[in-house]
């Protein structure tokens, strides 16, 4: 039987949070896209799903700083993972996906800032739908640049 270790329960915790992530995001841009487009209006399920865009993304960022910092005493380390000594961009990975990831939540903070300060709903509905699109774009990014290069 094998043992699970805290940077294992740390991982799935993040993976599940991610789909979470995914889910909320692509149902958010359905309905701002469609709001904005439509001219629907701004309802209580557009405003909670844009708020748990932000709450997903601030969960994924404290367990990924748990990730890259907290569970390097039990030595794991992303540094000492095989094969990523040999390729600088991936030893560089690391760096460039927290800053990435903090550019993201910044940008879909100042949307939803933005979104609450308008006053009419096809306002609310494309504010969103910019910043949050932006912010998933950084997100995409500093995905690909390690799984796809």
């Amino acid at each position: 039987m094998a043992t699970i270790t805290a940077h294992q329960i740390a991982l799935w915790i993040h993976y599940f949070i991610s789909g979470g992530f995914l889910i909320n995001a692509l149902w958010l841009l359905i309905r701002v896209a469609r709001g904005t487009y439509l001219k629907l209006p701004y309802n209580q399920l557009d405003k909670t799903l844009a708020y748990l865009f932000i709450v997903n993304l601030y969960l994924q960022l404290l367990f990924g700083l748990i990730l890259s910092t907290n569970l390097s005493i039990f030595g794991y380390d992303y540094q000492s993972a095989s094969g990523t000594v040999a390729s600088v961009s991936k030893r560089l990975w690391p760096i460039e996906h927290i800053v990435l990831m903090l550019f993201a939540l910044f940008i879909a903070n100042l949307g939803l800032i933005f979104s609450n300060k308008s006053t009419l709903a096809h306002e609310k509905h494309q504010k969103i739908f910019i910043y949050y699109s932006i912010a998933i774009l950084l997100i995409a990014t500093s995905l690909a640049s390690i799984y796809l290069f």
